[in-house]
């Protein structure tokens, strides 16, 4: 190549590199990214610790949540303000706003600065027994044409604790109930007629497409929602469906960015021990336009 091809061909790149940025830039403004997360046993440091993490660990979590870049993650399993701001520190362009009245297991959200939220607080009517079971957490969220409800939400396990077959069976009643209680908030809503567009996201400790006892029938049989998640898979249990999800008004659904949904498979990027300190879940995210005329 001579000089003056070379230099012409540098002008080139210069004068439409910004045009091409452009675009780029607007494809990404006329979306809103939601994610939900469930950092496992989140601790503030402070002994006891379920998992004890250094900074090598918190930074790692942070890589991940910046992998995801969400507009709003709805976060679990997060034992207070004080363990969350551990990770803000490496996230300085996130806030974040967590619960109290899950114990060391609390719900709440991650949100870029720029993101218009009010602030809506715990929703206790989810958490059925409220010495054992976690509230949900709530925000109204407005993005470009695009205003909502988002609850985020952690219902009931069948653990290892649950250990005979009433436990079992009470594990999946509160579960069922948690569901209940789920789709009631969203449809007295809708019958109220201020919001047509909301989600419940989280960890619902089931999947939607089971068929022996099911426990989120409430939510997968309404004709308000759908869980637009209903189809992954578990990344850790690859032959299991996944129990994190994303649920979305029909109004709401009708934003939904095809193929947008994608899951960061952590445990596929880290070898086990390392994978675990930073959680046994896997972020689940996806795209909605915000682009459309808002209709409520």
């Amino acid at each position: 190549m001579n000089l003056l091809s070379f230099y012409a061909l540098i002008g080139f790149i210069v004068f439409f590199h910004p045009l091409f940025g452009c675009k780029a830039n607007a494809n990404v403004e006329s979306n809103l990214t939601l994610a939900t997360f469930n950092i496992a046993w989140l601790g503030d440091g402070k002994e006891p610790e379920t998992i004890k993490r250094n900074q090598e660990d918190l930074a790692r979590i942070a890589d991940i949540i910046n992998e995801t870049s969400a507009d709003v993650i709805a976060l679990q399993e997060i034992e207070n303000q004080d363990a969350i701001n551990q990770i803000l520190l490496l996230l300085p362009e996130y806030k974040a706003i967590i619960g109290n009245k899950g114990r060391s297991q609390n719900v709440g959200f991650l949100y870029k600065s720029t993101i218009n939220i009010q602030d809506n607080g715990e929703y206790t009517p989810i958490a059925i027994d409220p010495n054992r079971n976690r509230p949900g957490y709530v925000l109204n969220v407005k993005k470009g044409n695009f205003d909502f409800l988002i609850m985020s939400v952690h219902f009931k396990s069948t653990s290892r604790y649950d250990s005979t077959d009433e436990l079992r069976a009470e594990s999946r009643k509160t579960r069922y109930e948690q569901s209940r209680m789920a789709i009631n908030w969203m449809d007295s809503l809708l019958q109220a007629g201020k919001e047509q567009d909301m989600f419940i996201i989280g960890d619902f400790n089931d999947f939607p497409k089971r068929v022996k006892e099911p426990t989120l029938l409430p939510l997968s049989e309404s004709i308000s929602g759908s869980f637009l998640t209903a189809e992954l898979k578990s990344c850790k249990f690859q032959n299991l469906f996944a129990i994190d999800h994303i649920f979305a008004s029909n109004s709401a659904k009708k934003r939904f960015v095809a193929n947008s949904e994608r899951v960061i498979d952590l445990h596929s990027m880290y070898p086990k021990d390392i994978a675990e300190k930073i959680s046994d879940h896997c972020p689940i995210i996806m795209q909605f336009d915000i682009s459309q005329t808002d209709n409520d």
